[in-house]
């Protein structure tokens, strides 16, 4: 009987600790991402051109069998990025290469919770080369594409993709940093 006081305190505080709610596993966290300074280099283009791309990027050569083709990739290895870029000369044929480039801006639409378009227009270079950034928003395979021409000889094409699976909400800062760096690359584009 003199045990009995101790053993009711042990079982109430046993029931006590007992009932708290079962451990929840929690998703996996991301990496803050660390977006590095705001500065640009000249770069010589791969295909007679001339522009200005971010720093903390590298213009890689693809290899084309096409004559009047020049195919290059800006990278961004610190975002794991890729600027697809595809130069053409015009032809008569400007319109034809407008329809087919919003055509693959378009074609993300049934994914793409929307499109948000910027027209951009470069006033120092002689006829003033101007174009459009395309913003995708959602989860699609390429979240900016854009065209820039000179509307006489020249007409250039790209796309951003990522190296992985990108999150819209993660990537969230990173596309937003490089939709500002892909525009200043377009307003700074240049032909010989």
């Amino acid at each position: 009987m003199k045990d009995l006081p101790f053993i009711c305190a042990v079982f109430i505080l046993v029931g006590c600790l007992s009932c708290s709610s079962p451990a929840i596993p929690r998703p996996e966290g991301y990496f803050r991402i660390e977006l590095p300074q705001i500065d640009f280099k000249k770069s010589d283009g791969l295909c007679g051109n001339e522009f200005e791309i971010p720093v903390y990027s590298l213009v890689e050569e693809v290899k084309s069998s096409q004559r009047d083709v020049c195919w290059y990739n800006v990278r961004f290895p610190t975002f794991n990025a890729r600027l697809h870029c595809t130069e053409l000369m015009l032809d008569n044929n400007l319109d034809v290469l407008i329809k087919d480039a919003q055509d693959l801006v378009f074609s993300h639409d049934h994914k793409a919770n929307g499109i948000r378009r910027i027209r951009v227009v470069n006033e120092h270079t002689k006829g003033g080369a101007r174009g459009v950034l395309y913003h995708l928003e959602g989860p699609v395979a390429t979240p900016i594409q854009f065209f820039v021409t000179d509307s006489t000889q020249h007409f250039l094409r790209g796309s951003l993709y990522f190296d992985n699976k990108p999150n819209p909400d993660s990537t969230a800062p990173v596309i937003a940093r490089l939709i500002s760096d892909v525009e200043h690359f377009m307003r700074t584009v240049t032909w010989e």
